[in-house]
């Protein structure tokens, strides 16, 4: 029983730990150019603080739960279907006309405490994948 939690522990962590560097990375990853224009990013309120072609952040002065609630209208009026997986919390397939293929876009989520010097009450990872 010890032996398995240990193992579970390792394996907790190192998801965690790999999760955080991902985000970390943010928008400063091999990929360049800007985030695509058709995949909308929850701005009203927010900043981008840093994107590129594939992956973006943005800072929100909304708390998570609003900002989830925005992507799923945003995404839905798009006609994107959002699909339900344990490991993205906002997972959005979207057909794309130009292409008749599928592109994927999904949004991880952190919660901050606001200060003086940065409002922001959430953290929105965005990842794209074109189709």
């Amino acid at each position: 029983m010890k032996k398995f939690a240990a193992i579970g522990m390792s394996t907790i962590a190192a998801v965690v730990l790999g999760a955080g560097i991902a985000s970390a990375s943010g928008g400063g990853g091999s990929s360049s150019g800007a985030w695509p224009t058709s995949m909308p990013l929850p701005t009203n309120p927010g900043r981008i603080v840093s994107q590129s072609s594939t992956t973006a952040v943005v800072r929100s002065a909304d708390p998570v739960a609003t900002v989830q609630s925005k992507l799923d209208s945003t995404y839905a009026a798009k006609g994107c279907t959002r699909k339900l997986a344990v490991n993205r919390p906002r997972d959005y397939l979207c057909r794309n006309a130009s292409t008749g293929k599928t592109d994927e876009v999904w949004f991880t989520f952190a919660a901050l405490d606001p200060t003086a010097s940065d409002p922001s009450r959430s953290q929105t990872n965005a990842f794209y994948v074109k189709g």
